[in-house]
């Protein structure tokens, strides 16, 4: 088998009809199951030029009709709000499609497929190889995900080592010693990783040609260079790295083990059998709407789908990897790569703190007034470091929550200055979910330099007027109520030239009515406490777990998601997901890829 396979395929083109097979002929899977991937994308895939996007309305239903109904019972004013925001009555699954796993479910993947030690070390970790994901560093554009020149050449490199591992090792995978490496042992092993790895929905055809493939291998070139090159050849198989949505049955519901799939990486990046869960059994563990609920439900209740939400945290707020942040030493000198480590540090502890409570709430993560503040950041905080291992109080006149924590402020900053448009634009789409669109072509984006004027001063200046006031009725004020914070989150009350920072703001575009605040920390309490927050944060959620924007077949999910979140104040993080989990939508796919 070792050099044996053809490599005469000069593209990936992938059937949608089960087996997800490489169209060339004389290999395992249809073709060279090593995916050979053009630079442009492969067409039909996530990613590539001309992919549809986006879901297909569908009809109203009992389902909706009845939610809608209990909803306005509760509580009619809320119900009516949520309406306003998510105003769709047709409810519809997602599109069909083909989904790249990110670099963390493929990690987690292949740790549950190969024993420790084979699998990869420490250091050898798709995560730390491939490039971040667009689902990592800006999750609207997860439709992208794919393969490209940048990250198929490491994954397959690390593919490769992990071959060279099962080649010095291959009792690990497949140990037919005892039966005389048997072609019945041999077989029956090989199929059962196989199934393992496409996670219980390779059909019997696409299993035979493995495991006929692997046992007359080991005849050609021995054990040990068969079991590495069937590992090779799965794990760089289209069905070991992207996950199907496809195949239906009735109601457009996803089939059985692809639910469980959908469920088990959604909720927690990781394949059913890390969980527990054999794909053998999807039909009794998402076959029903009470079984999908029951099974959401112990997901959620595992380690790894509260780490997912730490991740869904840390994409929400784009913070930075600690050597990514743009800030110059030489104009803040204080910002060294090892306060930017613990300011990186501190966020995540805070944030781990918060999400491992039996009932995590999004309040005491926005409107907190304590910290684990490390040594390195005492000084940034003005407050007792108590090395970094216990929360301490932080003053509540110039603190409040995430939003005021060094990684989030400096992750949003720009190399010399605060950057205070780029911080508003941050606040406007990813916090408020306000309409903002490119500056109008031909406009001067350049700040003026005006002598003797704050920042302020400057931007309003130029902003103040059309065509450009449109978009910067909302990103203005987002900005501004920020520079109470110099760029590495330091509180301040004047520019670094020693003029007053003036961080009050007005408006007038918040359900509640307008707000007028004087600090930022008033500022900030009046907008995550707004249902425009809210519902921001409901379509966030989606986005980051659903790996797409939303459309309007959505929004009877999302009238659910932010009602149960909404209702009481409760903003109960979890109970979004397992409403998104637990929804009839969630299960069905209705358009056709």
């Amino acid at each position: 088998m070792q050099g044996q396979r053809a490599r005469s395929c000069v593209g990936v083109f992938v059937a949608f009809a089960v087996p997800l097979a490489v169209a060339c002929a004389g290999d395992v899977d249809g073709g060279d199951a090593r995916m050979r991937i053009p630079p442009g994308g492969v067409p039909g895939l996530p990613g590539a030029p001309g992919t549809a996007g986006g879901g297909a309305p569908g009809l109203p239903d009992p389902n909706v009709m009845a939610a809608d109904a209990a909803m306005r019972a509760q509580n009619p004013e809320l119900f009516q709000l949520a309406s306003q925001f998510f105003p769709g009555t047709a409810a519809a699954g997602g599109p069909k499609r083909l989904f790249r796993l990110t670099r963390t479910q493929l990690d987690l993947t292949t740790r549950a497929l190969l024993p420790t030690g084979v699998s990869s070390a420490a250091t050898d970790t798709v995560e730390a190889l491939l490039p971040r994901d667009p689902l990592q560093t800006n999750y609207e554009y997860a439709a992208h995900l794919s393969w490209n020149a940048s990250n198929f050449a490491p994954y397959t490199a690390w593919v490769t080592a992990i071959a060279e591992r099962v080649r010095a090792a291959p009792a690990q995978v497949v140990d037919c010693s005892a039966e005389g490496n048997s072609p019945a042992c041999l077989g029956l092993q090989a199929q059962r990783f196989v199934t393992r790895a496409f996670r219980g929905v390779s059909p019997e055809p696409q299993l035979a040609r493995y495991r006929d493939f692997f046992v007359g291998s080991v005849t050609a070139v021995g054990a040990a260079n068969a079991t590495a090159d069937l590992v090779d050849l799965v794990l760089t198989s289209p069905s070991y790295v992207f996950r199907e949505e496809v195949q239906t049955g009735a109601s457009a519901a996803l089939l059985p083990a692809q639910l469980l799939q959908s469920v088990t990486y959604t909720l927690a990046d990781s394949p059913p059998e890390a969980l527990g869960l054999d794909p053998a059994n999807a039909a009794a563990l998402v076959g029903n709407e009470a079984a999908l609920r029951q099974t959401a439900e112990r997901v959620l209740a595992m380690p790894v789908a509260r780490e997912k939400l730490l991740r869904f945290f840390i994409a929400w707020l784009e913070v930075r990897a600690p050597e990514e942040f743009e800030i110059s030493t030489n104009v803040f000198p204080a910002f060294t790569p090892e306060v930017a480590s613990a300011a990186v540090d501190e966020t995540k502890r805070f944030l781990k703190h918060h999400l491992s409570a039996m009932v995590p709430r999004l309040p005491d993560i926005t409107q907190a007034t304590q910290s684990f503040v490390p040594e390195a950041l005492a000084r940034i905080y003005e407050a007792d470091s108590k090395g970094g291992q216990v929360l301490v109080p932080l003053d509540p006149a110039k603190r409040l929550g995430i939003f005021t924590q060094s990684a989030v402020i400096a992750s949003h900053s720009g190399p010399t200055t605060t950057r205070l448009v780029k911080r508003g634009v941050f606040f406007t789409r990813k916090v408020m979910c306000l309409p903002l669109g490119a500056p109008p072509p031909g406009v001067n984006t350049m700040v003026p330099m005006t002598p003797g004027a704050t920042e302020r001063q400057k931007i309003e200046s130029i902003t103040n007027k059309s065509p450009c006031n449109g978009c910067h009725t909302f990103i203005n004020p987002f900005g501004f109520m920020q520079e109470s914070y110099d760029a590495i989150g330091r509180f301040r009350t004047k520019e670094e030239s020693g003029m007053a920072v003036d961080p009050k703001i007005s408006v007038d575009f918040l359900d509640e009515g307008p707000v007028s605040t004087n600090t930022s920390v008033d500022a900030l309490r009046a907008f995550t406490g707004s249902a425009r927050f809210k519902q921001c944060f409901a379509r966030q959620m989606f986005r980051f777990y659903a790996g797409r924007d939303e459309v309007a077949g959505d929004d009877p999910l999302l009238r659910q998601m932010f009602f149960a979140f909404a209702s009481g104040d409760q903003q109960e993080i979890v109970g979004m997901l397992r409403t998104l989990a637990g929804s009839p939508s969630f299960a069905q796919r209705t358009e056709a890829p």
